[in-house]
């Protein structure tokens, strides 16, 4: 989710065990000047200084020290997008008429993927953390699309289409049988924009709708995902089981340009996996193992 790459060699200056290496170092030289004078007590902060130099050749390039650095900054990214959309979620949707019942959803999400994230720490099966911070991208990707469709329904709710449908038919009329003196050009352009306001309301609609059952279909792939998992063997290899279904939600195109239009219209800047993006895949396991029995 977050675009670039982290400063490994930042990463490693800052670090905690970094931190503590050097008031160690500065301990030990107070310790050393006291009875041998600050020539000798600098010593352990010249070899402090040594070993930064060293660990910053060395330690970045390591594959385990970039795979800890990356999931600290996918998940501080992820957060982030995760704070702005609720924010944002809950003065657009607080009072209204659904609002419980998606929260309760999305809560129940949280959950499935904490225990998840539980159980690939635990090491009590292969899956793999990776696996399931993808999932843990789907919770955000479910805001986003909670977030886009309040958007959506504001627009729809700002236009009068049965308005604008009577000043169409008014203006058909008008061009039908023009009065002396009718600028017939800037009443063809209005024409042309009120039908071109109508088509995009009602393709917003159609999109709307497609949305709406995204947003159902997400948390229940997610709970047959979960439900999987939990109740394979410790032995099995979920990660295989990941890459070998397949994806059941993928957002047509359009749909993913009304999700970032709409998130670019109420948050500026917030980034939100989709599925066309290539930033998470949501798959389903049960539908592979159905396939493979």
């Amino acid at each position: 989710m977050a675009e670039g790459k982290p400063p490994y060699v930042r990463e490693v200056l800052t670090s905690q065990a970094n931190l503590y290496a050097f008031l160690g170092s500065l301990a030990a030289g107070a310790l050393l000047s006291i009875p041998f004078g600050f020539g000798v007590g600098a010593v352990p902060l010249i070899a402090f200084a040594a070993g930064e130099v060293l660990a910053a050749l060395h330690i970045p390039s390591l594959p385990t020290f970039r795979d800890q650095v990356d999931r600290r900054w996918r998940a501080k990214a992820r957060q982030a997008s995760r704070e702005q959309l609720f924010a944002e979620l809950q003065k657009r949707a607080a009072r209204r008429e659904g609002y419980a019942a998606r929260l309760r959803t999305y809560q129940r999400m949280l959950g499935r993927v904490d225990s998840l994230y539980q159980r690939a720490e635990t090491g009590l099966s292969r899956l793999n953390y990776r696996d399931v911070e993808q999932l843990d991208d789907v919770t955000v990707e479910y805001l986003g699309l909670w977030l886009s469709g309040l958007v959506m329904d504001d627009r729809v709710e700002s236009i009068n289409l049965r308005e604008v449908d009577a000043k169409l038919a008014g203006i058909e009329r008008e061009l039908a049988a023009p009065r002396p003196g009718t600028d017939v050009r800037q009443l063809q352009k209005a024409r042309t924009d009120y039908a071109v306001l109508i088509e995009r309301h009602n393709r917003m609609q159609s999109r709307r709708r497609a949305l709406e059952a995204a947003m159902l279909s997400i948390p229940d792939q997610l709970d047959e995902i979960y439900q999987t998992i939990m109740t394979l063997p410790a032995s099995e290899d979920v990660g295989s089981r990941l890459e070998e279904a397949v994806g059941k939600l993928r957002l047509q195109e359009d749909i993913e340009a009304d999700l970032a239009s709409g998130l670019a219209e109420a948050l500026p800047g917030v980034a939100v996996p989709t599925a066309g993006s290539g930033a998470r895949r949501l798959v389903a396991v049960a539908s592979g193992s159905r396939n493979r029995d």
